[in-house]
């Protein structure tokens, strides 16, 4: 039988790292890159690799063929975001290498990396959404205060909470025409994220109530068991035909909570998910050699919280 050999992009940033800290239990090979040079689990990765940034996209795509023939990879986890676009476009050519790729399919993709889709996609499904338009479009009319985002980006990279007219005449200067409305749902202390993950037939999923802290990273996060969301989860991994994992942003309003982003890729909360029992990037693996998976909730509540040395 062939060795299982996995590339994971990123793993100098929160993600990457937490998905090899999930995998080294496993008996999988581990082979890593990232564009910076210093990773925090140099230690557990096999080998390290510099890699060109994804927007460079011939160079990144030869330099990942280059790797994946030299280390015999037979799975790639790409982690960030323009990883993901330049993949979703390009994932033929890697395939054709015999490497099973941890990515979500072409709808998934083409209606979450770009945050107005995802209000569109979710409307036509039915679920209320924030109102959302183009910032070269807005008209005034969602009030103060109201949230000013880039249509593609992740974490916390790009957004202002807009409080008045002033805020939003500095933020339209600013506007190349990448920056949404969205109306501002909610408060701050309720805010919700949930993990989902689909083998294309069972749909689990785990939520946690978070605080966000540095960098836009969930500082702090409480179990939540919420019906609301389990079933909104089961009804949007089913209608995309989830075979992985996402990650879906919400709040609660009155009786409902509101998703306002989807991230589709594993989140920076892995390594919560992963104390809870819901081990996403490893149940991701062994769907694709052909294995099931099953979540069985170890907890009915608990806290994480997040720290750095």
């Amino acid at each position: 039988m062939k060795e299982s050999i996995i590339l994971i992009s990123a793993i100098c940033g929160d993600i990457g790292s937490a998905a090899v800290r999930a995998l080294k239990e496993t008996g999988i090979r581990i082979i890593g890159y990232d564009m910076k040079l210093y990773s925090p689990v140099s230690d557990i990765v096999e080998k390290f690799y510099q890699s060109p940034p994804a927007y460079h996209e011939e160079s990144y795509i030869e330099f990942l063929k280059e790797i994946i023939s030299k280390e015999g990879v037979n799975f790639f986890l790409p982690v960030s975001e323009p990883e993901i676009e330049v993949l979703n476009s390009r994932r033929e050519d890697i395939e054709r290498l015999g490497v099973k790729l941890l990515l979500n399919n072409r709808t998934i993709l083409d209606n979450t990396l770009d945050k107005l889709k995802t209000a569109l996609y979710l409307e036509k499904l039915g679920i209320k959404v924030p109102k959302s338009v183009l910032l070269k479009d807005y008209d005034g009319s969602l009030g103060y205060p109201l949230i000013v985002k880039a249509r593609r980006g992740h974490g916390s990279k790009r957004i202002w909470r807009i409080e008045g007219e002033n805020d939003l005449d500095y933020i339209r200067y600013k506007d190349d025409g990448s920056l949404i409305v969205q109306e501002y749902i909610g408060n701050d202390d309720e805010d919700y994220t949930t993990g989902v993950f689909s083998d294309g037939n069972l749909v689990t999923s785990i939520t946690f109530k978070r605080k966000l802290g540095y960098g836009g990273l969930s500082a702090e996060v409480n179990l939540a068991e919420e019906p609301f969301l389990e079933k909104l989860a089961r009804h949007i991994g089913r209608e995309m035909k989830l075979i992985g994992s996402i990650n879906i942003q919400s709040r609660r309003s009155g009786e409902i909570f509101i998703p306002y982003e989807i991230n589709p890729r594993l989140s920076s909360t892995l390594p919560f998910r992963k104390k809870f029992g819901f081990d996403d990037v490893v149940w991701w693996v062994n769907v694709l050699i052909g294995k099931g998976y099953s979540y069985n909730k170890r907890y009915r509540s608990g806290r994480a919280i997040r720290c750095f040395s």
